[in-house]
């Protein structure tokens, strides 16, 4: 996401010139959005938040209504991934779209756990995969457990841990792996026998039995499995070692209020619909404007960076179309987020343009303001940070520490991803970050939002 990554020169009518989903996919994606997002709606009417604690048989209902609208959505796309139709890049972005939207909805929304199951892997080409099994194992499980979902991973851009995101009727959430063939058989009743006896012999014979590719094949199991269980592990109790970083990742067990923007959103969203476009900051820092496909086509992005920069945005001022939530792997899509059904089609099919801007130099004060410590940091800091993989964003050339008094952290991307893309208003994020690094740990996910 940091825009200064990038060598192109700043254009003001190339940056956030619009784009959309090709228009002849609408009935197909309304048809999938009411299966995937609105199944349970034959039960919205019962609903009430404390009629929902209160009564386990509701819950059951309304998940067993929502996962089978989910079931019938994935098994339209995966007919279409099977049939001879091409796969154009819409139906691409429209499909991995409807598959995190459920993925999305099974794990609450929660963008700390969303960043488990997201290993910076290249989506998979749908019409090359080969998960028939996948898909049996899909229809199988929804068959003997009814009520339940088995999300396939390959179809969404975030779950890549485990072959299959699986919820049963209760609520319950399993990460599945699916393995074929003699081979995979035989290396899982090899770590089944070694989980029971602890065996100390126990590799040294299978290396001697199954040769090189075989402990190739076994280290990648086991590497899958313990993805697996870490994933499992931070979902049930928000702490575990991570397997790939040996990094250890706390969440805080509470639920923290995160300020959102949707009203902002709601507002110019509706002022578009009356004028053609509108504006609003949110916080004085985040740019918000939106702009009608008749009136405003052409220039609504351009009036819009003119906007931004006449606030000493900065052309290094990180800046989205609203619609880029389609395309990045840990962000809402646009199925998910909290405004009008109807504004989610104009924004995907290319009636409405929402650009979005964050004015760095404002940011920075509007903390500053709020009692939060900025300061750049040293070059020796930036350099320990690479070293060990981190990628700060730079203002001006300079990294930037964000403290409380007590911890500290870079600016970084996620935090960016949180506020464009999660709907979290600037300074509450920054504050909730901060208010939740306990500093023994290398790791620590930003808190849980409950309303997110």
């Amino acid at each position: 996401m940091n825009k200064q990554k990038t060598k192109e020169p700043y254009d003001a009518m190339e940056e956030l010139r619009p784009q959309c989903l090709n228009p002849e996919l609408e009935p197909l994606a309304h048809e999938l959005y009411d299966l995937s997002v609105k199944g349970s709606e034959p039960v919205w009417d019962e609903l009430s938040e404390e009629a929902f604690k209160a009564s386990p048989e509701l819950r059951e209902k309304f998940l067993t209504a929502s996962h089978s609208g989910m079931n019938d959505a994935q098994k339209k796309i995966i007919e279409f991934v099977g049939s001879e139709e091409p796969l154009s890049k819409s139906h691409e972005v429209l499909f991995h779209g409807i598959a995190d939207a459920m993925a999305w909805q099974l794990i609450g929304h929660q963008l700390c756990h969303a960043r488990r199951f997201y290993k910076e892997q290249s989506p998979v080409n749908l019409k090359e995969s080969n998960f028939e099994s996948v898909v049996f194992c899909a229809e199988d499980m929804a068959r003997k457990n009814p009520g339940s979902i088995s999300v396939i991973s390959d179809l969404t851009s975030f779950v890549q841990v485990g072959d299959l995101l699986t919820m049963d009727s209760r609520g319950g959430i399993t990460i599945v792996e699916v393995k074929e063939g003699k081979k995979n058989h035989e290396i899982m009743e090899f770590l089944n026998f070694f989980a029971e006896t602890q065996c100390p012999r126990a590799f040294e014979n299978f290396a001697r039995e199954h040769g090189k590719s075989g402990v190739k094949q076994l280290q990648r199991m086991m590497r899958q499995m313990q993805r697996m269980g870490h994933v499992t592990e931070v979902m049930e109790t928000g702490k575990s070692l991570d397997p790939d970083t040996d990094q250890h990742i706390s969440i805080p067990d509470e639920f923290i209020y995160i300020g959102k923007w949707d009203d902002e959103l709601n507002e110019v969203l509706e002022g578009s619909d009356a004028k053609s476009w509108a504006i609003k900051d949110v916080d004085d820092c985040l740019f918000i404007g939106a702009y009608s496909k008749e009136a405003m086509k052409g220039f609504g992005h351009f009036a819009f960076n003119a906007w931004l920069e006449s606030f000493e945005g900065g052309i290094g001022s990180p800046r989205f179309r609203l619609i880029d939530s389609m395309s990045g792997p840990l962000a809402l899509p646009v199925f998910n987020l909290n405004i009008t059904e109807q504004h989610k089609f104009d924004l995907l099919f290319g009636r409405k343009h929402v650009c979005l801007g964050l004015n760095i130099s404002a940011f920075l004060e509007k903390l500053k303001a709020e009692g939060i410590k900025v300061r750049e940091a040293t070059n020796k800091e930036v350099s320990q940070m690479e070293q060990k993989g981190a990628h700060p964003y730079k203002w001006n050339g300079k990294a930037i520490y964000l403290g409380n008094g007590k911890e500290e952290m870079l600016l970084m991307d996620g935090i960016f991803m949180r506020i464009f893309f999660h709907g979290q208003r600037p300074v509450d994020t920054v504050k909730a970050v901060l208010g939740n690094l306990p500093s023994e740990q290398s790791e620590t996910e930003p808190p849980k939002g409950a309303n997110e």
